[in-house]
């Protein structure tokens, strides 16, 4: 890479650094073997099964060869203790304040065969451009990535051009006028534990992989706390898991009010919704429930 793309670096303040300035960073040896090990065993062991139900989701071109994997929230507390990395709190602090939210944790399998991805923003459907992130994400990396093998591709800088930006609606995408294009980007390259993080502003894809072997990925993308999240925790998140979880996962899965937001009744700042909320049922006048109503 050159001067002008984010070299690897484990300088935490140079990660924030390149983030502001390139959209990106990349940050090696954030898991160790063992940790590597666990994840990508759970991984592969959970889209084999979901193979084997028929519930599997595919993509990456007409044959389809990728597999993602939703909602890993569920599907083991290895995932769920990602989510408490210390590394998450030092850079996504830094794009989206300290009250940030998890708004999904998906994995990516790119086999070989697969085509590039449609370059694209992350918030893209916001429908404009801000000064400010409001999502961003993070790329764990559990096989090396390489050029070869379809390390994510970016387009460094980009997140900063105002002008490459969509100007409309999901519902109707607009195509910018001057919209990046393939060979405007670098691939994401880095060893197995390394982590890429991403401005959810800049132009990026996936690439196609090459390679004989699978590429394997974990997606955690967040936001800021006032954005609908990409996946419904409050319906979605199994309630085995939600009641035996920290309270410090379930907070930065959106259990708990914001700013007002979030409210079951009266606003409580900073108040848990894992917590019994309170809601208020119909009442007639004299206070008690009116339960012909409920």
């Amino acid at each position: 890479m050159s001067a002008e793309y984010a070299q690897p670096t484990a300088d935490l303040s140079q990660a924030r650094r390149d983030l502001d300035e390139r959209g990106y960073c990349i940050v090696p040896n954030v898991l160790s073997r063992a940790e590597i090990a666990a994840l990508k065993d759970r991984l592969v062991e959970q889209a084999a099964g979901e193979r084997a139900r028929g519930v599997a989701f595919h993509d990456g071109g007409p044959s389809r060869p990728n597999q993602r994997v939703w909602m890993l929230l569920n599907k083991g507390r290895v995932f769920r203790d990602l989510m408490l990395h210390p590394i998450v709190e030092a850079l996504m602090g830094h794009l989206l304040g300290p009250d940030f939210l998890v708004s999904s944790f998906t994995a990516n399998i790119a086999h070989p065969g697969g085509e590039p991805m449609v370059l694209h923003t992350d918030q893209g459907y916001v429908g404009f451009w801000t000064p400010r992130p409001v999502v961003a994400n993070i790329a764990w990396m559990l096989d090396d990535f390489s050029e070869a093998n379809g390390g994510t591709r970016l387009v460094a800088g980009s997140h900063l051009d105002q002008r490459a930006t969509p100007r409309s609606s999901a519902y109707a995408p607009e195509e910018p006028a001057n919209m990046p294009r393939l060979e405007d980007t670098i691939a994401a390259e880095g060893p197995a534990g390394s982590i890429l993080c991403f401005d959810g502003r800049i132009w990026h894809g996936t690439g196609a992989n090459r390679t004989d072997r699978p590429r394997h990925a974990l997606l955690s993308y967040h936001c800021r706390p006032f954005i609908r999240q990409q996946e419904n925790f409050t319906l979605g998140l199994d309630p085995s898991v939600r009641e035996g979880e920290r309270p410090a996962l379930l907070n930065r899965l959106g259990f708990a009010t914001w700013a007002g937001l979030g409210r079951v009744e009266a606003p409580r700042p900073a108040a848990p919704l894992f917590v019994t909320p309170g809601a208020v049922g119909p009442l007639g006048a004299d206070g008690a429930p009116l339960e012909s109503l409920t």
